[in-house]
């Protein structure tokens, strides 16, 4: 009965080793040898191999693979191809606090299409794997932005992407995922089957137009702030998002409906009756909500705040849809549905032009380029994080810290302190050198720092020296400062930002931090090229707080949350008003 039992075990072992594989699986995992070969095999983590190359050079004979036993020798054949002499010496194990919610090897050693004998030879890879700092695919410097030695691949941007090309892409997203994007656990969709889902997709693709539009749903799936700025690489986003046209009007948008925040050509809203705070909720008998979902699967973002702040930017223009420039536009009125037909602004339109445009300058106003400190409701000291470097501009080199000195002294005397992160810093010093220098404490160690952990890409490990948080030989002056500390944060208050936020939370622990959400993207942004000439960027570093709380997708703590809402969206700044009162409180 035992030997029955083996020998029909070993048939069926055989008969699923015969059986016919599918595009998709076979694309699927050699993407994932080849991923794993290009990170911890030595000859190509040391670039002696090109990964590419290997690529281009293997795809047409896993194209011809028909069966699960002719793939498993394509793999056996593949791997056995590499330099074996390159594998000399065991991986010593890695030491520290380590982020390993990534790591997953299920896929060949539990998976159906390798045997044995392949599953062996990965497993050896692994155990010799290349462990020098120096990495041909990983940037030498854990804050440096650029992937190295990643192809541009640069095509005319009026012709698509050869096949393989497109391919590689795919490959590509699929290696910065499991290898470089410490935050995959917290990815709202399993990326194994975006990647199964879009091998069919990218095989077919036939114009350049439709490459982009996969690139954008593809990596929309990062759920990262960092990558929203993908968009600015398109060659077709105005075919793609319509975009030919602008409201006559400002906007804010929100999960179901548009309210209307101004007027920007008064005659157009005039002659269809709109007015400042009307509510919008379908536009061309598409839902604002549909809408909204619609075009969540489009962009990257790490949260729902950061979507509708970006979809309510005027100049990014994304929401409002229309080849032609006329809408029809569905507004709640007195408890019921009005539809008004509206001509939006064209570049034909050079008179209204003007105006979107004095519009649009006046959302980006000219920074201060005077060194004073700016006080605010009397007696209350005002930093916007983007206008800081203006302090010493023009400063000696020898007279800095005393022009600092002198600033945060006079901030130092006021009854309130409030910190305006609703901006990209223009300077990293202001807060982690002179504002803790004044009001700070050392050690300062207000949150964990982890980056690649090149013992064993696609983990992470913690980053405890003390110069990535405060310069040690800083001195102190300690100042205990009284009075009240408020931070405003929202969507605009973005990885440096962030990581700038939860500095001076820690620097003043009474501070109240209030406001919107932030974006949700803190660490290191990475940047890798992707075929057609794009760039790719992602956040490649991870930041919790010491608690162990992350600030990614969640964003920075928030003591006080003031989300925008339809009630308070017309208030000139109600955050900036809230923090005034906050301060003048008893």
């Amino acid at each position: 009965m035992k030997k029955t039992i083996f020998i029909l075990a070993l048939f069926l072992t055989t008969l699923s080793f015969s059986q016919k594989i599918s595009t998709v699986d076979k694309h699927f995992y050699f993407y994932k040898v080849w991923n794993f070969t290009k990170y911890y095999h030595p000859a190509l983590a040391k670039g002696t191999v090109n990964a590419d190359t290997l690529f281009f050079k293997n795809l047409p004979f896993l194209d011809k693979v028909a069966s699960n036993d002719e793939f498993d020798l394509f793999i056996k054949n593949y791997l056995r191809a590499l330099p074996k002499t390159a594998l000399v010496s065991n991986a010593t194990p890695s030491s520290g606090k380590l982020l390993v919610k990534n790591k997953d090897q299920k896929w060949f050693k539990s998976g159906k299409l390798f045997s044995k004998e392949a599953k062996s030879e990965l497993e050896e890879i692994f155990d010799k794997r290349y462990q020098d700092s120096i990495h041909y695919y990983i940037p030498d410097l854990n804050y440096v932005a650029d992937i190295p030695n990643e192809g541009e691949y640069e095509i005319d941007k009026s012709l698509n992407l050869p096949y393989a090309l497109r391919m590689l892409t795919l490959a590509k997203l699929q290696g910065a995922v499991d290898y470089l994007f410490p935050h995959k656990y917290l990815m709202d969709n399993d990326f194994d089957k975006v990647l199964q889902q879009n091998v069919p997709l990218f095989a077919s693709c036939e114009s350049r137009l439709d490459y982009e539009k996969l690139l954008l749903k593809v990596t929309s799936n990062f759920n990262d702030t960092h990558s929203y700025k993908f968009i600015k690489q398109l060659q077709y986003k105005n075919e793609i998002f319509k975009s030919y046209s602008f409201p006559p009007f400002a906007y804010s948008v929100f999960d179901d409906k548009i309210i209307v925040t101004d007027l920007i050509v008064a005659e157009d809203c005039a002659k269809a009756n709109i007015k400042t705070g009307d509510i919008i909720t379908a536009i061309n008998g598409e839902s604002v909500k549909d809408l909204v979902n619609r075009l969540a699967g489009m962009l990257a973002v790490s949260n729902q705040t950061t979507l509708r702040f970006r979809l309510s930017d005027y100049y990014a223009n994304l929401i409002f849809q229309s080849a032609d420039g006329n809408f029809q536009l569905t507004f709640a009125e007195h408890k019921k549905n009005t539809i008004k037909d509206l001509a939006f602004i064209t570049g034909k339109d050079t008179e209204k032009i003007e105006f979107v445009a004095n519009y649009v300058n006046a959302t980006f106003p000219d920074k201060r380029t005077d060194d004073k400190l700016d006080l605010i409701s009397g007696d209350i000291a005002y930093f916007n994080i983007n206008e800081t470097y203006r302090f010493i501009e023009n400063a000696e080199e020898n007279k800095i810290n005393q022009k600092m000195d002198s600033i945060l002294s006079l901030a130092a005397s006021k009854k309130g302190i409030v910190f305006d992160m609703r901006a990209y810093p223009d300077w990293g010093g202001f807060v982690h050198t002179f504002t803790l220098r004044k009001f700070g404490k050392i050690p300062n160690r207000y949150a964990d720092y982890f980056r690649v952990n090149k013992k064993e890409i696609g983990t992470y490990s913690l980053n405890d020296r003390e110069d990535n948080y405060y310069d040690p030989n800083l001195k102190i002056e300690n100042f205990n400062y009284q009075g009240k500390v408020v931070i405003i944060i929202n969507p605009a208050t973005l990885s440096m930002s962030e990581w700038n936020t939860m500095n001076l939370q820690h620097v003043f622990k009474n501070s109240t931090t209030i406001g919107e959400q932030s974006a949700g993207a803190d660490g290191d942004e990475k940047m890798m090229h992707l075929p057609g000439g794009y760039q790719f960027n992602f956040t490649g570093n991870a930041i919790f707080y010491p608690n162990g709380k992350e600030a990614q997708r969640t964003g920075v703590r928030i003591d006080k949350k003031m989300p925008l809402t339809p009630k308070n969206v017309l208030q000139k700044d109600y955050l900036l008003e809230e923090a005034i009162k906050i301060i003048n409180q008893k």
